[in-house]
């Protein structure tokens, strides 16, 4: 019996890892006095709200420690995806903020009702005025483009925030070979799924012109660190404004113009491999329109392509004069294959429900399919529109901002399946 209990005992310390620590006083803590095993600890720990988890950290070294593992970072992350909410963000020329609310959608008979709560994540405060804009969340994670002072000189500036934990990470300007002194740089944000990778795909282009562009990758979180790397593309092309790109899959698409042709394209980059692809706009018909003129979503895990248009079949600003949406997602990337058009015609109490408001995409809810639409005028009034293509119903929802005054700041951008990331970058 002995030797048996004895490897018990031994089995007991090896689940528990943290066996002796200290807390923030600097006395000893030890897991004798409370044997529960380090998975058990993390699991009840990945069920805990984000700003329990904040104040854990604080509590002990020992409970820091758990907090950091990737065992917890991975299962609070998957278990966060599938409560995925809503991320709002507010930007003046010196200030972003970024709220969070629920991702549920209204019943049509709860039109204005039942406002949605937007809780404030962060405030971000930048010393020089300048345009700031934020993209949309990749994991937890958000690409913030704002104006710096270097070296006394106005530049575009990155950081990557994280609203979950409120770290801001800056990065490095990218560097170009180009000596004209006045490059036009854009950059992007993408995630592989595969080795859980973000990384930051940046294009400089002289304002010049030519067809000389440059394109540069940087890996966040590297072992080698932080650094920007060239990348070859064989077709020389720019992102076109404004710049939506959208990340599915470990894909990241964006819309581009071929430089040697001036054609649009849909240009594809494989986060992973690094390598580009690109989807031609000619020659597809009412495609190719859609390509040029719609707003790219994400379809329950495929790119979509949905437009707008008034009963003349204009496509434009989406009002109370909108008639139908068009819709076409990309069955196969590498065949560059579309499913066929989908045309939804828009309920009659569309004009009612609108109102006054100038509407703009924020994507298609991946549960319910529901085609989502925010208000960017009037300025004052934020309201989510949720169109249900399936049972051809319109609801609006407003969105509430408390803890902060933002009534006299720009648009309040909203983005779709933002989930909540604890892990904290060095």
């Amino acid at each position: 019996m002995e030797p048996h209990q004895k490897n018990n005992v031994s089995g007991d310390s090896r689940r528990n890892k943290l066996s002796k620590t200290s807390d923030n006083n600097g006395r000893e803590v030890s897991a004798a006095s409370s044997p529960i095993p380090t998975d058990v600890i993390i699991d009840i720990f990945s069920r805990l709200p984000l700003k329990s988890i904040a104040m854990c950290r604080c509590v002990s070294k020992l409970w820091s420690s758990a907090l950091r593992l990737p065992a917890f970072t991975e299962l609070f992350l998957t278990k966060s995806s599938t409560r995925p909410q809503l991320l709002h963000a507010r930007a003046t020329n010196s200030e972003l903020f970024l709220f969070s609310s629920s991702s549920s959608s209204p019943h049509p008979d709860e039109n204005s009702s039942s406002p949605v709560v937007a809780s404030c994540h962060m405030k971000l405060s930048f010393a020089v005025f300048g345009d700031i804009s934020c993209g949309r969340p990749l994991h937890g994670l958000v690409c913030v483009k704002h104006v710096r002072v270097l070296d006394g000189e106005k530049e575009t500036a990155l950081a990557i925030c994280n609203p979950s934990t409120r770290q801001v990470l800056h990065l490095p300007k990218a560097k170009t070979t180009t000596t004209s002194g006045l490059d036009e740089v854009r950059s992007m944000f993408g995630y592989d799924p595969i080795d859980k990778q973000h990384k930051i795909l940046c294009m400089t282009r002289s304002r010049e012109g030519g067809e000389n562009g440059e394109h540069q990758v940087l890996t966040l979180g590297a072992p080698t660190g932080s650094s920007w790397r060239m990348l070859e593309c064989c077709v020389p092309h720019h992102g076109y404004p404004p710049l939506k790109e959208i990340c599915i899959d470990g894909v990241l698409y964006y819309k581009s113009i071929n430089q040697s042709t001036q054609t649009y394209l849909i240009a594809c980059f494989n986060v992973r491999s690094e390598k580009f692809s690109f989807i031609e706009a000619e020659g597809k018909g009412s495609l190719g329109r859609a390509l040029m003129l719609g707003d790219m979503v994400n379809y329950g895990g495929r790119l979509g392509l949905i437009l707008s248009e008034d009963v003349r079949g204009n496509a434009g600003a989406i009002n109370r004069r909108s008639a139908r949406f068009r819709l076409w997602v990309l069955e196969d990337v590498e065949k560059q294959e579309w499913s066929d058009e989908r045309v939804f015609v828009l309920p009659a109490e569309w004009k009612n429900v609108v109102g006054e408001h100038v509407l703009n995409f924020v994507g298609v809810a991946a549960r319910t399919n529901e085609i989502v639409l925010s208000s960017w005028y009037p300025i004052n009034r934020n309201y989510l529109f949720y169109f249900d293509t399936e049972c051809d119903t319109v609801a609006r929802v407003e969105i509430r901002v408390v803890d902060v005054d933002v009534s006299n700041y720009a648009v309040l951008q909203t983005f779709l399946d933002h989930v909540e990331d604890v892990k904290l970058y060095a």
